[in-house]
């Protein structure tokens, strides 16, 4: 009962901070300016083809699973208190499947506004369980792996002119898993780098750098 209790009570929370603390409109033309140069696209260190067809393969991957990989890799030490999935689907401390059907949910928890959504047929997430800031992670499978760049650049976009409510995140970085995936992520600075050596040491040569920088405050 303490269990289902502590479950009960880390579902209102994230609702709560869903609800104080996702986008409520954008940004002006001048903030988005200066978000912009504050990026640090990465295309030209993505390491080219030169993966043989076994580290690209991804058919034995899922949008949760390649986020449950890498977080089954944090410490006891490294963990914080995460909430994965939507809100009829969550589970506690692990990442869960994201409902495309609820689109307002989907933008205002993963910032997936509608253009974005029609180029994706599955969604997982896992948030930082007190405030999405912190940390959102996010990842996609595409419908049409020729959309990636496109569909990251929207992601980009959405989450340089989104309008935080409790202090905005500090970083955020866009990768792709082979053609298929993209899989998004922002957050604190103390918290977002150790998602990204983690990322990087699990999916290897699979995972290339989109573009990731800085989310001017």
């Amino acid at each position: 009962m303490k269990k289902r209790l502590l479950t009960v009570l880390g579902m209102l929370m994230l609702a709560m901070a869903l609800t104080a603390c996702s986008s409520d409109g954008n940004r002006t033309s001048d903030e988005t300016t200066t978000q912009d140069t504050a990026e640090t696209p990465t295309d030209e260190n993505a390491g080219g083809d030169t993966a043989d067809e076994e580290t690209t393969d991804t058919s034995n991957l899922d949008s949760v699973s390649i986020l449950a990989d890498v977080w089954s890799t944090y410490g006891e030490n490294e963990k914080f208190y995460g909430m994965g999935g939507d809100m009829n689907n969550m589970v506690e401390n692990a990442p869960g499947m994201f409902s495309l059907d609820d689109k307002d949910a989907l933008a205002a928890t993963l910032l997936v506004q509608a253009d974005a959504a029609g180029m994706i047929d599955e969604a997982a997430s896992l948030v930082h369980g007190m405030n999405l800031n912190i940390f959102t992670g996010a990842a996609f499978h595409l419908t049409d792996p020729a959309n990636k760049e496109a569909f990251a650049d929207l992601m980009k976009n959405s989450i340089l002119n989104n309008q935080w409510m409790c202090g905005s995140p500090d970083q955020y970085v866009i990768y792709s898993v082979g053609d298929e995936y993209v899989v998004m992520a922002f957050g604190a600075v103390d918290v977002l780098p150790v998602f990204k050596e983690k990322f990087t040491k699990v999916h290897g040569e699979k995972a290339k750098v989109i573009v990731e920088g800085n989310v001017a405050q």
